[in-house]
């Protein structure tokens, strides 16, 4: 009886899972709603400990958020927002220069006493780079427009994270009450070691993201790189994605000062790499740790897999999916050792 129970709740959960993956067009308010929530969790048990009610202590929590987001909205915004519009204003004219010096370049190439099939195969890569700068311009445009486009989920995920709150600690006792007696200390185990780890690895990289994000926006400032602002914000986003992140988010800041100045255009890679240095060396090792323990093979795989299966929010998740997996599988691991 106690196995078709167990198959019957496998069953279940592998329905469910087919379901989610189903309706995962729809998902992206619930997930940064618990998302939301998972981060709140702990102040709000911190002020429920000073004998502050829960529905008090959320909107305290909530409270406290939104002062930091109206500061940062009165600092950044206004300067964001006019570096936008100029961004859409010069696109067409910054597009038509890319032209041009690809042109020239191709022409250059031309006069050189080059053979044949070498010509050919340079020009093919100039076209063929050409393509790939205006879809990554497309690309990036349409990512932008597509997080303002979808602000209602981002304004719903704050109200489904605070009815999340609300009954967080009930549905952790019913999940609990769900596992069988004789597991529930193990269980128990592995969840606070998988909070341990999402905890740690989520405000970690918010963190480091924030400051890369800063350090950026304030050598572009240094350099005189328009939308140094814009730039900084694209690459403290893009650093939530670990590895490749850095690279993806420096690609903007390069072709914009390359249209001002080949020499601009090397120190801001030289900006990027200098960061990206501080990041690895100081950042990730004082702030993160060895705390999601993942090989760089994995990571990468876990975030092509993420954006494959899920687009965005996918890269975002991967890595903290990876990490909660990889504890889960060391703890089996730990637990098959005991019983042998």
């Amino acid at each position: 009886m106690l196995r078709l129970r167990y198959v019957l709740y496998g069953l279940g959960l592998a329905a469910a899972l087919l379901f989610l993956y189903a309706v995962r067009g729809i998902l992206t308010p619930f997930v940064l709603g618990g998302a939301i929530a998972y981060l709140a969790s702990p102040l709000v048990r911190k002020l429920e400990a000073r004998q502050v009610p829960r529905s008090a202590a959320i909107l305290l929590v909530y409270l406290g958020f939104a002062l930091v987001v109206s500061i940062f909205f009165y600092a950044f915004i206004p300067s964001l927002i006019a570096e936008l519009n100029q961004v859409l204003i010069s696109l067409p004219r910054q597009t038509n220069r890319i032209e041009d010096l690809t042109r020239g370049a191709v022409g250059d190439l031309k006069r050189l006493p080059l053979p044949v099939n070498l010509q050919q195969a340079i020009n093919n890569m100039i076209q063929r780079s050409e393509q790939l700068i205006q879809q990554f311009a497309r690309q990036l445009v349409d990512f932008l427009v597509g997080v303002f486009s979808k602000l209602l989920w981002l304004l719903l995920a704050p109200v489904l994270a605070y009815y999340i709150l609300l009954d967080w600690d009930d549905v952790g006792r019913r999940w609990l009450e769900a596992v069988p007696d004789s597991f529930r200390p193990a269980f128990v185990l592995l969840i606070q070691e998988i909070d341990g780890v999402l905890t740690g690895f989520v405000l970690g990289r918010l963190t480091i993201s924030v400051i890369v994000g800063v350090f950026i926006t304030l050598g572009l400032v240094l350099l005189d790189i328009q939308f140094a602002v814009l730039l900084g914000l694209i690459a403290g986003i893009f650093d939530l994605i670990p590895y490749l992140g850095p690279v993806l988010g420096g690609i903007p800041a390069v072709m914009l000062a390359f249209l001002s100045s080949p020499w601009k255009a090397l120190w801001v890679v030289l900006l990027f790499a200098a960061v990206n240095q501080l990041e690895a060396v100081i950042l990730s090792p004082r702030i993160l740790g060895a705390r999601v323990g993942l090989h760089p093979v994995v990571t990468i795989f876990a975030l092509m897999a993420g954006g494959h299966l899920f687009g965005v929010g996918g890269i975002l998740l991967a890595v903290p999916a990876a990490a909660a997996l990889r504890v889960v599988l060391s703890f089996v691991g730990r637990v098959l050792r005991v019983c042998d």
